[in-house]
């Protein structure tokens, strides 16, 4: 008995297998020899079990609680193994099939995502062909075209004061809407705010421009934007309208980091119009170049932009599926109050944009990438007031079932 402690019994058919499960490579032979060794190991475990239950029904009781105790000690462990051979034995099959249902739920989360921000893409896009894109190709037409022919048929005090004129009408149209609000009890204290920052902001830079001696020089550019691209570019977006699922106001933090971002966005939009219009212009010529390279820059320029404000404000409503939705406004809010709300609020706001980036770009003059700077630093100024002039107070709360 002495000389068999530690010695392995090679002949044992548990042994057998296990040595030669060891030295296997094959990974379908592999899950075939445990499930095999799993049946081995319950077949002995239940003869183990058989054998003590037996002798529990034949023991005498005079042999004391503790023998028997003991021995059912025993065959509760044979039970348990039992239980962790048979779990051990349950196929694999099962583990692959929940983990290929886990991929295609994660691929389908994917398609989903792609499939929504696809579409949100899109109608943003659409809407900016209109909104955007056919007002920046008018606005370049009209700045190169036609100011040009016009301005040398008139006095040469004319181009100068319509430009002066020009710088005027985005502060008469906050003072404007300031004194409806008033009068409406609708004015809040960020709106107040907003409406004195834009007034300041197209006053510095105006005044900057008349400084420097760039207003003849800035003429055109300051008609053009603010006469032609504003007026085409909120006329469009009054009626046709983009939309989204979030739920709530304007928020401060995802509008001040939309304005950084959208620092960002227009410095790049402003480089990409030049480079694109300098490789277009030995093709189709300076007009058409200008017309169409701007336009394109513009319209991707503005879709990132609403991709961006509306994607951070979704963030801060914790709505992880943010849709848009792109309507023609319907008949029964086309009213005078909403035609004045787009003039006296968004109107005034992005006359007050670019009336101040273009007299701010042209007060520089650097010619280079500091003139894309300098607009692209106003325009994110101007990014908030220009969001919260459009904050009123509600003076007649709506029962829910009615919103």
């Amino acid at each position: 008995m002495v000389e068999n402690v530690g010695r392995k019994d090679h002949s044992h058919p548990i042994y057998t297998y296990i040595n030669s499960n060891s030295q296997s490579d094959n990974t379908s032979n592999q899950i075939t020899q445990d499930s095999r060794l799993a049946n081995d190991i319950i077949s002995i475990t239940q003869i183990h079990t058989d054998i003590v239950s037996s002798s529990l029904a034949h023991l005498n009781p005079t042999q004391g609680p503790g023998l028997a105790n003991e021995m059912r000690s025993i065959t509760h462990e044979s039970s348990t193994s039992n239980e962790k051979a048979t779990s051990a034995s349950k196929p694999l099959h099962t583990v692959i099939q929940m983990t290929e249902d886990n991929d295609r739920d994660e691929q389908e989360c994917w398609s989903a995502y792609i499939h929504r921000h696809g579409k949100n893409t899109g109608l943003a896009l659409k809407r900016n062909i209109v909104s955007v894109g056919l007002p920046t190709a008018v606005r370049e037409y009209v700045r190169r075209s036609v100011l040009p022919v016009l301005f040398d048929k008139l006095p040469q005090a004319a181009p100068v004061s319509l430009g002066a004129i020009a710088l005027a009408t985005p502060i008469a149209l906050q003072l404007i809407g300031l004194a409806r609000d008033i009068h409406a009890g609708t004015i809040t204290q960020k709106s107040l705010s907003s409406r004195l920052k834009n007034i300041a902001l197209a006053l510095g830079t105006g005044t900057a421009l008349v400084a420097t001696g760039g207003l003849s020089v800035a003429v055109n550019s300051l008609i053009a934007a603010v006469f032609s691209y504003v007026p085409l570019r909120d006329l469009s977006q009054y009626f046709l309208q983009l939309q989204d699922n979030n739920q709530g106001g304007f928020r401060f933090e995802p509008t001040s980091k939309s304005a950084a971002a959208y620092m960002v966005n227009q410095m790049t939009a402003d480089q990409g119009m030049n480079m694109l219009v300098h490789t277009l212009t030995p093709i189709i010529g300076e007009l058409a170049a200008n017309m169409l390279g701007r336009a394109l820059i513009n319209i991707a320029g503005e879709t990132v932009d609403e991709l961006t404000n509306r994607g951070f404000h979704a963030t801060s409503y914790n709505n992880p599926e943010l849709n848009f939705d792109l309507r023609f406004r319907p008949g029964n809010e086309r009213t005078l109050k909403t035609a004045y709300n787009q003039l006296f609020d968004t109107l005034a706001g992005r006359a007050t944009l670019f009336s101040s980036a273009t007299a701010g770009c042209f007060a520089a003059q650097k010619g280079d990438f500091r003139d894309s700077m300098v607009v692209g630093a106003i325009l994110a100024i101007g990014y908030i007031p220009f969001i919260y002039t459009h904050d009123k107070k509600e003076l007649i709360k709506l029962p829910a079932t009615m919103v």
